[in-house]
């Protein structure tokens, strides 16, 4: 071991068999470090007398090296995965994540944002409030010199670098697969009317449905929330319509749980009278009974890739004016809730 005079957190790495980055953050006792590993670090650091001038750096690299990330609601399946693969690329990079959720509030939004300001994060992501329709508190962050990128809830009134999978083209394929089983009267959960994924979703639907001169029935389209129990409300809506369709597409996996429980209190068989449909391939679709049929999103990439924009800006390997948007591709999971 080197002087302790001299001694960098690469040395404390090299000594315990750890990458430079588990270290750092270990030392800045972040919550991704287990618990057994930031003893080890800190023994060491304490017998070592090592002392990281965390400061020092943040004034040398002008960074505060804190990332925000506000998502709409934790209780969303979708967000703790993409979280993951936030984490994952930002805390190899040195930057510390923190995350607020706004419960589907714009206030809480905005509270959010301008917390993030005051605490002198490097950057943002975010991914919107199903209530966001105007977008000061954003442009606010962006005119301080600020990175942002979006992810997954996006709009298009905002030139930003985003992440987002082709929500039309996994809808257009997921009714082009119930069509292929023999459906013909397919009905449809939609989401908030303000998201942009839940209009494209609903556009891949009509669209497909048009296509192959199949009906259009507006009885038989529904709006959600996202969550199980939007899900449990719009089946036993449809329920009282006089001619049931049979299938239903989600908008989401959560939605698709709500529907099925409600059908099978009913008695009605999944999927011989009514096939069910999700969309994300959360981690309880494989195992609910039956296993839902749903187009599968790339989470953890979804985060990742965010992660690594943000990245770039901060790295000055491109400018704020400099906006990619990256669509990734989404794949058909074929399970036991569909013909």
């Amino acid at each position: 071991m080197e002087n302790e005079n001299r001694l960098t957190i690469n040395d404390i790495a090299r000594e315990l068999n750890l990458s430079k980055s588990t270290v750092s953050r270990a030392l800045r006792d972040t919550y991704d470090v287990n618990s057994e590993t930031k003893r080890r670090v800190l023994e060491l650091v304490k017998k070592l007398n090592f002392e990281p001038n965390v400061i020092a750096k943040s004034l040398r690299e002008h960074k505060s090296f804190n990332v925000g990330v506000i998502i709409p609601s934790f209780q969303i399946p979708f967000y703790a995965t993409a979280i993951g693969g936030i984490q994952e690329v930002l805390s190899a990079a040195g930057f510390n994540v923190m995350t607020c959720q706004t419960n589907e509030a714009f206030d809480a939004e905005l509270i959010s944002v301008n917390s993030f300001l005051k605490s002198r994060v490097d950057g943002m992501l975010i991914s919107l409030s199903k209530h966001t329709n105007q977008y000061d508190h954003i442009k606010k962050f962006i005119q301080k010199g600020l990175p942002v990128v979006m992810f997954n809830r996006v709009t298009t009134d905002l030139d930003l670098p985003s992440v987002t999978v082709d929500d039309y083209k996994g809808a257009y394929e997921a009714i082009e697969y119930l069509i292929q089983r023999g459906c013909r009267n397919i009905a449809h959960i939609s989401g908030p009317k303000t998201l942009l994924l839940c209009k494209q979703r609903k556009t891949g639907y009509i669209d497909c449905l048009q296509k192959n001169n199949l009906p259009i029935r507006e009885e038989w389209i529904f709006e959600s929330d996202f969550s199980i129990e939007s899900g449990i409300k719009a089946a036993e809506e449809m329920l009282k319509l006089p001619a049931l369709p049979d299938s239903i597409f989600c908008i989401c996996d959560s939605v698709a749980i709500g529907v099925m429980k409600v059908l099978k209190k009913r008695g009605v068989k999944i999927p011989t009278d009514i096939s069910v449909m999700g969309f994300t391939d959360d981690s309880f679709a494989s195992v609910v009974d039956p296993s839902l049929t749903t187009i599968s999103q790339p989470i953890a990439e979804i985060g990742k890739k965010a992660a690594e924009l943000l990245l770039l800006q901060l790295n000055r390997k491109f400018t704020k004016w400099d906006n990619r948007h990256i669509v990734l591709e989404t794949s058909l999971v074929v399970r036991e809730s569909t013909r």
